[in-house]
């Protein structure tokens, strides 16, 4: 994984793939990228794929999405595990 651009394409798209039944909570990562699949976005699902944790969670702000509120970790999820 490595920083790559976040593009408007991407940024749609992540939108998008958010909403998706599939995605329980945006640093899911692997539920996003099945998402972008299920809905065609192949620039978001070779972004979720390719991108540093910290480059993702930066796409997740962009879309007005904070990945920790308050820098809790929500819900239970294992920092070791997001990204």
């Amino acid at each position: 994984m490595t920083r790559v651009s976040i593009t408007e394409e991407v940024r749609s798209q992540l939108t998008e793939a958010l909403d998706h039944a599939e995605v329980d909570h945006p640093l899911n990562r692997s539920a996003v990228q099945y998402a972008a699949w299920e809905l065609d976005h192949d620039a978001l699902a070779t972004f979720v794929g390719e991108a540093d944790a910290s480059t993702y969670y930066e796409a997740l702000r962009q879309v007005g999405v904070e990945p920790r509120p308050g820098g809790e970790n929500a819900d239970g999820y294992d920092p070791e595990l997001d990204g």
